[in-house]
């Protein structure tokens, strides 16, 4: 077995020391705990894991997420970010300067050039991410894949200033909720943004650490009372479980830092031009601890996840909470036109944020 393998499948008791650790640090200590516990996290989970989500994930976006979405004109996160930049350089003379942030191994931004080469848009992509060894490896894979010369690589800390010259789309997928100094980021975002340019961003902004709101708690609680017991297997504990038990993923590392404040720091430096959120109480059945528990095939689960994902609607719909995730488009302040936003406005789901919060600060411990 190898190191890595190793280290991944002891990957709970490592999270449970680390958090220990953390939580005897002063508050700078801890952080730069936190921060190279997520890059080594990064690592050794392997390269397959970020895309084993659930069977009945694939049911409930597809039934639910994709039509709501594609109403507001978003196929897929992917195409959302492919559609803006073929937009603008339909209408520009000059190739469209694209900015994505916090990229990862950039799988995504090398399939987006790629299709971007194919159908002559012009256009050269800078992926910006902390991790110098996966910039090394993307600028090898997009050698490879032919896409270099609409490339560029920069190993930079988002949490520190910095500004590029006027980018036309920038992207942050997935990452925002990775970031501690989120007011930092903005700021440097809104200054390399292109004066006519867009912010297109796919991201969780739930509760810090992925955890429920106390009023998404009481939702999950309830629904989980009434699953037999093979439904309530647990696989980041490996049992079965009489309640749903919240874990807070940022007590080991930086996973959903600061994810309840991403619409905040956003709305002081941009306006939203659309802003669809969605998943409340849904989530936890659908993702990978508890959703494979769940089997598509059979007529009684997916009864069970539509009756939950009709209450996760209601409570949306009508304030009772605020959602955990966000597709998102932003312009400079004054700079959206007949935005759009779905079920609610940012600033609404800001104001229910700040309500958990109270309920959660006052709730008995």
């Amino acid at each position: 077995m190898s190191l890595k393998n190793f280290a991944y499948r002891h990957r709970l008791p490592a999270k449970r020391a680390i958090a220990l650790l953390a939580r005897s640090l002063p508050a700078t200590a801890r952080r730069r705990l936190l921060a190279v516990a997520e890059r080594i996290a990064f690592s050794v989970t392997p390269q397959y894991q970020g895309d084993t989500l659930p069977p009945i994930f694939a049911y409930w976006s597809g039934r639910f997420l994709a039509p709501d979405a594609q109403r507001l004109g978003i196929g897929s996160p992917e195409s959302f970010f492919l559609d803006h930049i073929r937009r603008r350089a339909a209408d520009s003379n000059a190739p469209v300067r694209v900015l994505s942030v916090g990229t990862g191994s950039c799988g995504m931004e090398i399939a987006l050039a790629a299709r971007l080469q194919a159908d002559g848009s012009a256009a050269h992509i800078t992926c910006m991410d902390f991790n110098a060894a996966l910039m090394r490896c993307a600028a090898a894979a997009a050698r490879e894949r032919g896409v270099d010369a609409l490339m560029a690589f920069e190993a930079r800390d988002c949490n520190l200033p910095f500004e590029l010259p006027g980018q036309d789309v920038i992207i942050v997928n997935q990452f925002f909720h990775h970031v501690t100094e989120l007011e930092t980021l903005c700021g440097s975002l809104r200054r390399s943004l292109a004066t006519q340019g867009v912010l297109l961003s796919s991201d969780i902004i739930g509760r810090n650490g992925h955890q429920l709101w106390p009023d998404v708690e009481t939702v999950v609680q309830e629904a989980w009372a009434t699953l037999p017991a093979n439904k309530r297997h647990d696989r980041h504990f490996n049992s079965a479980s009489p309640r749903y038990r919240p874990i807070d993923h940022a007590a080991y590392s930086n996973e959903g830092v600061r994810a309840q404040d991403i619409v905040a720091c956003l709305l002081a430096e941009f306006d939203f031009e659309l802003f669809f959120s969605f998943g409340g109480a849904i989530m936890p059945f659908v993702e990978r601890r508890i959703g494979f528990n769940f089997d598509p095939q059979l007529a009684e689960d997916r009864e069970w996840i539509d009756r939950m994902h009709a209450i996760d609607v209601a409570a949306l719909a009508a304030g009772r909470y605020p959602a955990a995730n966000m597709i998102a488009a932003l312009r400079h302040k004054g700079g959206a036109v007949q935005p759009v936003f779905e079920p609610i406005s940012p600033q609404r789901h800001v104001e229910l944020t700040r309500e958990q919060q109270v309920k959660a600060a006052t709730a008995p411990r």
